[in-house]
């Protein structure tokens, strides 16, 4: 039985998530969109497309269109590819070592479900060493909600196999949607959040998490909905 590891990446893999946020919050505010009309725990859906599609609601009182979110997927690349050019941006502590030895295992698969747009996340995951063309990636540009991500990005990596599978992320946000999912969540402390106890390892980073010990944590997964 293939075992499947998935990543969130803001904030798990890479120490992005505060750019993000301030990367997203000028470019919709320049839109005249300001994520701060409500608190963000009021947003539906914790993902880009999630937030985008509030505020258009709220603020242009109609729905967002493919064309308005093919602009900030562009605008949202570019600003993170600006950024780059003069300030670097660190990894989570052993993050790429970690997905290196994980792909060196026979029957480890990786993939990886963020909230963030694709072009957004494509770099990113180029700053790790991963080839985000060849990549099981599902992103918050295709899908509404953190569970159909993970659901798509676990159907790239295995299909219809039986599968072990381990989900790791940053946020209250990962935890809920693998609990809803049955996957084992392991929780990185890299941010404010500080987890509960339900996560079935907590770690501020990866430099005393080897790749055995990560695969050792994953349970059987069933889902009912891969596609």
């Amino acid at each position: 039985m293939k075992t499947l590891v998935i990543f969130d990446i803001d904030g798990t893999l890479l120490q992005t998530a505060d750019l993000h946020h301030r990367l997203i919050t000028k470019i919709l505010g320049d839109d005249g969109l300001d994520v701060t009309f409500q608190p963000w725990p009021a947003y539906p859906h914790y993902t880009d497309i999630g937030v985008i599609s509030e505020l258009y609601r709220h603020f242009h009182q109609r729905e967002l269109t493919a064309e308005d979110l093919a602009r900030y997927d562009a605008a949202y690349e570019a600003a993170l590819r600006d950024h780059l050019s003069h300030t670097e941006v660190p990894e989570v502590a052993g993050a790429a070592a970690l997905i290196r030895d994980l792909s060196d295992m026979p029957d480890v698969a990786v993939a990886y479900a963020t909230g963030s747009l694709r072009g957004m996340a494509k770099v990113k995951l180029g700053l790790l060493g991963v080839d985000a063309d060849g990549a099981a990636l599902a992103t918050g540009g295709e899908y509404l909600t953190r569970e159909e991500i993970v659901t798509r990005a676990v159907a790239l990596a295995c299909a219809d196999e039986p599968l072990r599978a381990v989900i790791l992320g940053d946020g209250i946000w990962d935890q809920r949607t693998a609990a809803a999912l049955g996957i084992p969540f392991v929780a990185l402390e890299t941010g404010t959040h500080v987890f509960d106890d339900q996560p079935v390892l907590t770690v501020k980073d990866f430099s005393t998490l080897s790749a055995e010990a990560l695969v050792a944590l994953a349970r059987p997964v069933t889902f009912s909905e891969r596609v």
